[in-house]
């Protein structure tokens, strides 16, 4: 990143480690909760772990440098916003509940990033996403794109939250409690031939083609994180 990378990016980062801060002092294990260099920590490595992620960015045709800041695409920041939310917000999940030691929230983060990517690589393969961003810089596609990534965030978040017990019980729970993320997917890739930019309709509206699917995928997470309730071991 450079000096001319867009404020609201850095912003979102700010806003998933203090998310991240908030989650582990309310809802972390409680020797966690009781030292401020647990903390501290973790939050630390979270934001080792969003900037590494970053990188892989581009893997999934669009780049922080060259699509947001270089050619100012709008599109593509609010899009990749959106990315480094959901990752914050995956990250805090890992590290909700008691547990024996910080391999254990290390496990649940790359189960749980691992997920988020491979949700977004079929989301690319299939819907063609980036090529709408990155090329046609259509502001709507960008919204969409946004909100469903942050709705893979919460859906994820939620699945890795609780106390551990196993490796074998947290992916058995994770799958039971994530796969509505799956749910979302086929969702986007049955609205993105409608809302992308064709002949007919070269700028599709914003706020219809983007704000309303973005609003529906988030509502349709927290749905189901309404569904699921209070995790196992969470503080009342």
């Amino acid at each position: 990143m450079n000096r001319s990378t867009p404020w609201a990016f850095y912003l979102c980062v700010v806003i998933s480690l203090t998310f991240v801060v908030v989650t582990i002092r309310l809802w972390g294990a409680a020797e966690v909760r009781a030292n401020a260099g647990g903390v501290f920590v973790l939050t630390l490595l979270g934001a080792v772990w969003l900037t590494v992620m970053t990188k892989l960015f581009a893997w999934f045709g669009l780049s922080l440098r060259d699509d947001a800041v270089e050619r100012k695409n709008v599109s593509a920041l609010i899009a990749l916003c959106g990315a480094v939310l959901a990752l914050g917000i995956i990250y805090a999940g890992a590290n909700i509940g008691e547990g024996p030691s910080y391999t254990n929230n290390f496990f649940c983060d790359v189960i749980g990033t691992a997920s988020f990517l491979l949700l977004w690589f079929f989301l690319e393969l299939f819907g063609k996403i980036s090529r709408s961003i990155a090329e046609e810089r259509d502001l709507a596609t960008g919204l969409r794109m946004c909100g469903l990534l942050i709705a893979f965030g919460l859906i994820i978040s939620r699945a890795l939250a609780g106390d551990w017990h196993s490796k074998t019980a947290t992916v058995q729970d994770f799958i039971r409690d994530g796969w509505p993320a799956a749910i979302l997917l086929l969702l986007a890739l049955i609205v993105e031939p409608f809302a992308r930019p064709n002949r007919r309709q070269a700028i599709p509206p914003w706020p219809a083609y983007g704000m309303v699917p973005a609003a529906l995928y988030i509502s349709l997470a927290a749905v189901w994180l309404w569904h699921l309730g209070a995790w196992e071991g969470m503080p009342k």
